[in-house]
């Protein structure tokens, strides 16, 4: 694993950002990235192709890591219905 954590707060950064970059760490692997005030956002960090680490600090919506191939995903809060769904 990384030693840095890259950072992103949903109340600055649109999920549309962060979502692509996830999708942008395709094919690398050891990043670790953090997500705060995710407010119940729903479709967080879906998509992923990267053996990366993601690490969400509060309530997610639904489909939370949805479609994800290779990321360790886990969500320090309450998540909505289709957690992790392929």
């Amino acid at each position: 694993m990384s030693t840095t954590v890259e950072t992103f707060d949903l109340a600055e950064t649109t999920l549309r950002a962060l979502n692509q970059h996830l999708h942008d760490l395709a094919g690398s692997s050891a990043a670790h990235v953090r997500v705060t005030n995710p407010s119940g956002a729903h479709a967080v960090a879906c998509g992923i192709d990267a053996e990366i680490e993601v690490d969400i600090d509060g309530h997610v919506g639904y489909y939370c890591a949805g479609m994800n191939k290779l990321a360790t995903v886990r969500v320090h809060g309450n998540a909505g219905s289709g957690l992790a769904r392929t």
